[in-house]
């Protein structure tokens, strides 16, 4: 009997191992990951990577939850429907994730080949866009259309500090933070490769 059970636990075990490692070469739970590990190092960059994936799984959820309510007449238990939801969440979440990786792997080869000037310029000038949007957009509509644009307002909020915030790491040596920008770029593009291939 204890040989039984002793069996059991390491089946469960390997089971575990097993769906731990298959929910870590997800895409989604790289870009955990990759938040996680630059919490101390690049807290500002790790809250991005952060509000990324929040994103992504809104994303998700938004269409689960529409898929569920599209196919929820057409299964009385809603056993079918939630299935069909769960797995359709699933697949926008690790496409988004997959895509986010992508944008910012682009990202950091633009970075590589243009320089830190241009790459303050771009972020600027996105900055500026977005500003003159928002307040086209509050101009327009009021105060109160602040509640239907959540998401794209903290996406703006981001985007500002996340300029601010490179201004003053690569362009400012008298800045506390500064930061070797080619340095910080070599090692963001190793760091998100090896993350991309689940090291």
């Amino acid at each position: 009997m204890r040989s039984q059970f002793k069996a059991m636990a390491r089946r469960i075990k390997a089971a575990a191992s097993a769906i731990d490692d298959a929910i870590r070469q997800t895409h989604a739970a790289r870009l955990a990951i990759m938040a996680a590990s630059l919490r101390r190092a690049l807290p500002l960059l790790a809250m991005l990577l952060l509000a990324t994936l929040l994103f992504c799984l809104f994303l998700a959820w938004s269409s689960a939850r529409s898929v569920f309510f599209v196919l929820s007449p057409a299964s009385p238990t809603g056993i079918m429907a939630g299935i069909a939801a769960v797995v359709a969440g699933l697949a926008v979440l690790e496409l988004c994730a997959a895509f986010a990786i992508v944008i910012m792997t682009a990202a950091l080869q633009l970075a590589y080949d243009t320089g830190r000037h241009c790459v303050l310029a771009l972020l600027a000038i996105a900055s500026a866009l977005g500003l003159a949007l928002m307040a086209s957009h509050l101009s327009a509509e009021g105060i109160p259309a602040l509640a239907g644009a959540i998401l794209p307002t903290l996406g703006l909020c981001g985007l500002v500090a996340l300029t601010i915030w490179f201004k003053r790491a690569y362009l400012r040596p008298a800045y506390p933070g500064f930061r070797d920008f080619w340095v910080d770029v070599v090692e963001a593009r190793h760091f998100l490769m090896r993350a991309a291939h689940g090291e």
